[in-house]
């Protein structure tokens, strides 16, 4: 008689036949209160709601599983194919290496159309004080690698004159250096 009334208030049509327990069960709710005359009874889940919960909890944990097992596979890949930044050789991380130039790290020469840059302030310096001859003897040698022969063509001298030049050209930087060590 008091679940008739209870059932009415939250506007759930009851019968005689409608159990309070059946309609937790089938509306998701572990115990359902009912007040009776002894006071309020707790009931039990249903057979049919523990089976449907179990067989909640067995697909949630293979999808735990699943991602588990996924998660530690990508890791493996990651292992065998990829190398940590700390294991590169050194030239490697030379090439990958991006360095920002400005112009006030380099003193730049112009030799046959082409810049060379010479990045040691010291040795600029001792080069500038060269003659134009000498300079872009030394510098076509020593930074864009060609020959006595092909300064000589290109200079329109003796390559053994390009080889003295050369040569005298390094004595008196050698001069320069060492007084700049010396004053420092």
């Amino acid at each position: 008689m008091y679940s008739k009334k209870f059932f009415n208030f939250f506007q759930i049509p009851a019968t005689n036949h409608t159990l309070p327990y059946r309609y937790g069960a089938e509306r998701g709710i572990n115990t359902f209160h009912v007040i009776t005359e002894r006071g309020c009874d707790d009931m039990k889940p249903s057979d049919f709601q523990r089976t449907i919960q179990c067989q909640f909890d067995c697909k949630l944990k293979r999808v735990v599983k699943g991602i588990v097992r996924n998660y530690r596979k990508e890791l493996k890949r990651r292992r065998n194919k990829e190398i940590s930044y700390c294991e590169l050789p050194e030239i490697v991380v030379e090439k990958l290496a991006v360095w920002d130039e400005y112009e006030s790290d380099y003193t730049a020469f112009d030799v046959c159309g082409i810049e060379v840059r010479v990045l040691d302030d010291d040795l600029a310096e001792a080069i500038k004080y060269l003659s134009e001859k000498d300079r872009e003897i030394l510098l076509m040698y020593f930074f864009l690698g060609m020959s006595d022969t092909e300064i000589g063509d290109r200079l329109k001298i003796n390559r053994s004159t390009s080889f003295r030049s050369r040569k005298n050209s390094l004595e008196e930087i050698k001069k320069k250096l060492k007084e700049t060590m010396n004053d420092e």
